[in-house]
C-alpha cells in the first residue's frame, strides 16, 4: 500500500466516524430524550452508549470499505467520467450503509423482543423501521456525506497532492521561493504519430500514455505540474526528488509500464510510444495565479533550462538528459549510471550547460 493510498483511506474512515458522531450527537442533544429507536415503543436515548457503539461499528466497517474502495474499486473507475464515477461510488457506499443499518436493526430488535433474528415479528419490526421517515433521513444524510467526502478527494486529485491545502491556507498567495526538481517529458515523433493516427486516435493514445504514467508518479512522490499537449511536466521538492533517485526512476518506471503494454499499444494504435525527458533543479518562484481559474504557477530559469534540456534529447538521440546540478545531487546507486554528453549551448542561455545521459542498469 502506498502512502497516498493510506492517506485517502484514513481521510475516508475519519470522515465516516465524524459524520456518525455528528448525527448521533444531534439526536441526543436536539431531539427529545425519548425517541422510537428501532422499536415501536419509545425508549430512553443513551447518547454516550450509542455514540461509542456506532463509532466503533463505523470505524471497523468504514476501514474495510475504504480499503476496498481505494485499493481495488477505485481502479475500476479511473477511466470513467467524474460524474459517473461519483455516482457509482456513492451508490456503493449507500448500499453498504443500508445493509449494515438493516443488520444492526435486525439484531437490536431480536434482542429487545427476545425473538430469533428471522422470526416473523422481528422481520416485521425491521421492515417497519426501514420504511420509516427516520430511515429515509439517515439515507439522505449519508448520501450527502458520502458524496461530499468523495468530491473532496476528487478535487484534491484535480489540483494535485497538497495543492488544495496550499490554496486553503494561502501558502502561495504571495510569491515564494522554493528549491525544486522539474522533469519535462515529451512524446518522441509526436508529429509523425499524429499524422498517422489522426487527431481522434492520437488523443486517445495520449490519454492512455498519461494513464499509464500514474503508477510512476505515485510511486516516486512526484507532482504533475501541467499537461501541455503531448508533454507532461513533473515536479518534486529537491529532498524528495533526489532521494532514491526518484526524479530519474520515475521516467524509467514509466518507460517500463509502456513496454509492458507494448502489445496493447501495437494492436490499438500500431505504434509503441516512446518518451524523452529533460531534468533540472534549482530555485523557482511559486505563486497563485488566475482569477476565474486558479492554479499554482512556477516561474524561473530552472524550468526554462529543463525544457531546453528535453529539446536536446531529439538532437542528441537520447532518452533522458539531466543537468550537472541534478547529477551531482543524486545518490550514488548501482541502478542508474550517468554518461557525460558534453557542455551544450541551450537556447536562451549564454553559458553552456553540462549534460549527462541517465542510463538504467541492464539497458
Amino acid at each position: 500500500m502506498r502512502l497516498s493510498q493510506l492517506y485517502r483511506i484514513l481521510f475516508l474512515v475519519f470522515f465516516w466516524v465524524g459524520s456518525t458522531a455528528y448525527i448521533i450527537l444531534y439526536e441526543g442533544i436536539f431531539l427529545n430524550s425519548e425517541v422510537s429507536y428501532y422499536t415501536a415503543e419509545p425508549i430512553t436515548y443513551d447518547t454516550l452508549r450509542t455514540l461509542l457503539t456506532a463509532s466503533l461499528v463505523t470505524l471497523i466497517a468504514g476501514s474495510a470499505l475504504a480499503t476496498f474502495d481505494v485499493l481495488y474499486f477505485n481502479k475500476l473507475l479511473r477511466k470513467e467520467p467524474l460524474g459517473l464515477a461519483l455516482l457509482i461510488t456513492t451508490g456503493f457506499y449507500l448500499a453498504n450503509v443500508f445493509f449494515f443499518t438493516s443488520l444492526a436493526v435486525l439484531i437490536d430488535h431480536s434482542q429487545r423482543i427476545g425473538k430469533p433474528l428471522f422470526h416473523s415479528e422481528t422481520l416485521g419490526l425491521m421492515v417497519d423501521y426501514l420504511l420509516s421517515a427516520r430511515m429515509a433521513m439517515i439515507m439522505s444524510y449519508w448520501a450527502l456525506a458520502v458524496a461530499f467526502a468523495l468530491f473532496i478527494l476528487q478535487v484534491t486529485e484535480k489540483f494535485g497532492q497538497g495543492v488544495l491545502l496550499s490554496f486553503l491556507i494561502g501558502k502561495y498567495h504571495q510569491p515564494r521561493e522554493e528549491a525544486r526538481v522539474f522533469m519535462f517529458m515529451d512524446l518522441t515523433s509526436s508529429t509523425a504519430y499524429a499524422e498517422k493516427l489522426g487527431h481522434t486516435k492520437y488523443s486517445q493514445l495520449i490519454q492512455d500514455c498519461f494513464y499509464d504514467l500514474t503508477y510512476a508518479v505515485v510511486r516516486h512522490h512526484a507532482q504533475i505540474y501541467q499537461y501541455v499537449g503531448d508533454e507532461v511536466v513533473l515536479t518534486w521538492d529537491v529532498e524528495k526528488g533526489v532521494r532514491d533517485n526518484h526524479c530519474i526512476n520515475a521516467f524509467f518506471d514509466f518507460d517500463k509500464a509502456i513496454k509492458d503494454k507494448s502489445d496493447y499499444y501495437k494492436e490499438k494504435y500500431g505504434v509503441i510510444p516512446v518518451f524523452k525527458a529533460g531534468v533540472n533543479l534549482g530555485h523557482v518562484m511559486v505563486a497563485e495565479v488566475g482569477e476565474l481559474k486558479k492554479e499554482l504557477a512556477y516561474h524561473g530559469d530552472t524550468l526554462n533550462t529543463a525544457s531546453r534540456i528535453q529539446e536536446k534529447c531529439s538532437e542528441l538521440v537520447k532518452r533522458i538528459l539531466v543537468s550537472e546540478r541534478v547529477k551531482d545531487a543524486l545518490d550514488e546507486r548501482p541502478d542508474v549510471t550517468f554518461e557525460m554528453v558534453g557542455s551544450m549551448k541551450l537556447k536562451g542561455k549564454e553559458e553552456p550547460v553540462k549534460l549527462y545521459e541517465a542510463i538504467a542498469a541492464g539497458t
